[in-house]
């Protein structure tokens, strides 16, 4: 298939919307597919270069300080002249130049959708029951009403009036960078020296400081599991918001020498980070965030993914999605949301497990088969041809009549 591909995430780089994108653009090209990406531009990369077999167009993806895609048109001219069999598009509200090539073009037209975007900025910007939130929605369902199909980790979060064509799909999870075997390698044992590690426990928090990824939780969570395990060691990588909070209230209990602060670091170096450690947390919380609550859980973390693969078992809250990611009791415990104990007893459990290395077996094994960015674009090419057969069988029955 011939794949324009639509997604204002800046390409390559570590960030999660911009390695999902990059992994279904390259992996779709191994599939033996001719894909085009236009994406948002980065600092340093040329404007337009074919990598690892994908054509990449990149723009400036933002207008007033808000992604948007609509100021790519420009873009557009040097495509329009050429054969495509199917549009993909990255879900975001102020996004849709997909959606309006693939109309104009008569193509067929698939969205990527990793949140209710219209609904989650609606909430963030006080729009309730605006006209402006009226406009969004409007915008919003036009590209959904288009679109042959969908595919979401929760199809709640795909709008009604395409729900119907929403298939359910987690995302992925490099299954060759991520592995078990990197800590044995020279720097992932110097980054366990480096950090702490050494004779610890090593349970790795890996996200950003926001309040529905569990960051309040931290500081209750890391006491209760200090108190039944003192060879326990935390690495928190990453930033955000609620990072200040965090530290400060981690200094208050006293607990500077179970934790290591290690902030944003460079995707090359996680692999290896994570491999050197013994297990993860992920205690996301939807009591902070009400999109959440009202959809369902949605996001499918690749973070957490990404610990899985290095053999990390996780500790996680139990959420519909985590659910599919984490198998409760052979690659970690799921244990309720905001209930620190609960987590402190399963990362104690792992600790204290005679049998935690069959159990990183198995985290790894189960994740990259089920998971993988392979795998993913295999079902991914499935969908695709579907909703390019749907097209073909309409215009038929068009032509017909």
């Amino acid at each position: 298939m011939r794949i324009l591909y639509f997604s204002n995430e800046e390409v390559p780089a570590s960030h999660a919307g911009a390695v999902h994108t990059w992994e279904v653009a390259r992996g779709l090209a191994r599939r033996g597919h001719e894909v085009t990406l236009v994406s948002a531009a980065d600092t340093g990369l040329a404007a337009h270069e074919t990598r690892e077999g994908v054509k990449i167009y990149r723009r400036p993806g933002r207008l007033g300080g808000v992604k948007c895609n609509l100021r790519w048109a420009p873009v557009v001219t040097r495509l329009w002249p050429r054969r495509w069999d199917v549009v993909m598009e990255r879900y975001l509200t102020l996004n849709g130049l997909g959606y309006a090539f693939a109309a104009a073009r008569g193509l067929p037209y698939y969205v990527e959708v990793n949140g209710p975007h219209v609904e989650e900025i609606t909430y963030r910007w006080g729009l309730a029951g605006t006209r402006r939130a009226k406009v969004l929605e409007w915008w919003v369902d036009r590209q959904f009403a288009r679109a042959d199909g969908a595919c979401a980790p929760n199809v709640n979060i795909v709008r009604p009036v395409a729900r119907t064509r929403a298939r359910k799909i987690i995302w992925g999870v490099n299954e060759d960078q991520f592995s078990a075997a990197l800590a044995d390698t020279p720097r992932a044992r110097n980054l366990r020296t480096r950090y702490g590690g050494a004779g610890r426990f090593v349970v790795a928090f890996v996200g950003s400081f926001r309040p529905w990824q569990g960051a309040r939780d931290l500081p209750p969570l890391i006491a209760a599991t200090v108190e039944r395990w003192p060879e326990v060691m935390f690495w928190l990588v990453g930033d955000g918001e609620d990072r200040p909070a965090v530290e400060g209230e981690i200094a208050s209990l006293g607990l500077q020498q179970a934790v290591r602060f290690l902030g944003w670091r460079p995707h090359r170096e996680l692999p290896y980070l994570l491999a050197a450690a013994e297990a993860s947390v992920a205690p996301f919380n939807d009591a902070y965030y009400p999109p959440l609550r009202e959809f369902g859980f949605f996001w499918a973390p690749t973070k957490v993914l990404e610990c899985l693969a290095s053999g990390l078992p996780v500790v996680a809250s139990r959420y519909p999605v985590l659910e599919d990611m984490v198998h409760d009791g052979r690659s970690g415990y799921l244990v309720p949301a905001g209930e620190p104990r609960a987590f402190a007893e399963g990362i104690v459990a792992l600790a204290e497990d005679p049998q935690l290395a069959e159990k990183s077996s198995y985290a790894e094994e189960t994740v990259k088969a089920e998971f993988g960015w392979r795998r993913h674009c295999e079902i991914l090419e499935g969908f695709l041809k579907e909703a390019v057969e749907k097209r073909k069988k309409l215009a038929r029955k068009r032509k017909m009549v």
